[in-house]
């Protein structure tokens, strides 16, 4: 079988099978309908490339559908263009690739999938009685936030930069939040004392059946595109943003070995996306016109290199969004709260958030651009923290807004502070 482009597209094959869409939607509980509407459109989607279903999904979004009205028949669709996807000859990742790493995080997937159904067929009597070992299993599959955390910050910002359809990543995101929460809520009812055999399988399916599912729409789809789109040098770049985040399912030896260039050449966190295909940001801008690297002010004056050790020293998360609503600037702090990467340069912040808290996040700057708020504030309980998040409007002295300052600290050990420490506890 000859190898077929992932970012080939024929519009009018997408534009046919927005009919098969359009009917899936009208009758989803429907089998025989279902049927009927393969057979109808079974050629086209034998022949679907990745691309094409991804725009085919994007203009879902665009014409209203919300994820969830999506949900209700996209597994439908991918069932229907699975072989044709599967059976693509498309080679491996190469080493040192993004690609290799993330590919690499999803066999380690399967394999804990693969334990824990050997597990079910192994033991003899109740699963009731396995509950603590089932409990721990399913617990430990919470890793998989890091592997999504990769994708939402580095992969799906460089594809959005690439071309406009790929803004439709926002379903792939919210069936990621999907996954997770699949996983807590399965978490928690093997940890109740009445939860039946019953139960515990129906929801042991419901798990496996999304979790491989999302390994499936990235090996298929997601992961093709972007090996085509980005070139050897730009996928090295990616990997190397990578680093800074944390390995799911991988020891942090076997996460490092993933780092080596080729000829022994190791990729370091510093490494940067090549100047073409980031806005042109400088590290910090002079007032006075005179200093192309100095920041200078009424109150004193730094030089970029400076300004960027402070920034990185203060124990919170900075992220600044400019007044067009693009990601300007983070900070990269000793022992950051939530990951950054730098292909979120240039971003639309409203998507660097998950779909169903983009509302929230576009309120808060709708009331900042309109000066009716000047700070929002949010608190949450993160990995056993208390992370306190603040929003901040920044505007300039005649008040015209500039932008959102976003500030994330831990807060945990501020919130048992008690009476006074007037000395140092260390001298």
């Amino acid at each position: 079988m000859s190898a077929r482009s992932a970012t080939a597209l024929n519009p009018d094959r997408v534009e046919r099978l927005r009919g098969y869409l359009a009917g899936l939607a009208a009758s989803p509980g429907l089998a025989a309908e279902g049927q009927a509407l393969f057979r109808a459109h079974q050629q086209d989607l034998e022949a679907v490339t990745p691309l094409e279903l991804m725009e085919l999904f994007n203009g879902q979004l665009q014409s209203g559908q919300t994820p969830e009205q999506i949900f209700q028949y996209l597994d439908k669709v991918i069932n229907a263009v699975g072989h044709a996807l599967h059976d693509q000859p498309l080679p491996p990742p190469e080493p040192g690739t993004l690609l290799h790493l993330l590919t690499a995080e999803n066999q380690a997937l399967e394999a804990r999938l693969g334990a824990i159904r050997s597990q079910l067929l192994n033991w003899t009597g109740t699963l009731a009685t396995h509950q603590a070992e089932l409990a721990a299993a399913v617990s430990d599959l919470t890793d998989l936030s890091r592997h999504y955390e990769k994708i939402q910050n580095i992969v799906f910002p460089m594809l959005e930069k690439r071309q406009a359809r790929f803004h439709g990543l926002a379903l792939l995101w919210a069936l990621q939040d999907h996954a997770r929460q699949t996983i807590k809520e399965m978490t928690a009812q093997l940890h109740q004392p009445d939860v039946t055999d019953a139960l515990i399988r129906q929801g042991l399916g419901r798990l496996f059946f999304a979790l491989q599912g999302l390994v499936n729409k990235e090996q298929w789809i997601l992961f093709p595109i972007a090996a085509e789109l980005f070139s050897a040098q730009e996928q090295a770049e990616l990997l190397a943003q990578a680093r800074e985040y944390e390995p799911a399912f991988l020891s942090p030896a076997q996460y490092q070995a993933y780092f080596s260039g080729q000829n022994g050449k190791t990729l370091t966190s510093d490494s940067r996306l090549p100047e073409a295909d980031l806005p042109e940001f400088p590290l910090a801008t002079s007032f006075s016109g005179r200093e192309p690297h100095l920041l200078q002010t009424p109150t004193g004056h730094l030089t970029a290199s400076q300004a960027e050790a402070i920034f990185n020293a203060l124990p919170v998360d900075l992220s600044f969004v400019d007044a067009n609503n693009k990601v300007a600037f983070f900070t990269r702090p000793k022992d950051r709260i939530f990951p950054r990467s730098p292909a979120v340069i240039g971003r639309d912040v409203d998507r660097c958030h998950p779909p169903a808290s983009v509302h929230v996040v576009e309120k808060i700057i709708a009331e900042f651009k309109a000066g009716r708020r000047d700070t929002a504030r949010f608190w949450i309980d993160l990995k056993g923290r208390k992370v306190l998040i603040e929003y901040f409007a920044v505007r300039d002295e005649m008040g015209d807004y500039l932008g959102v300052l976003e500030v994330s600290q831990d807060i945990t050990e501020i919130q048992q502070l008690d009476g006074q420490q007037r000395l140092l506890d260390w001298i």
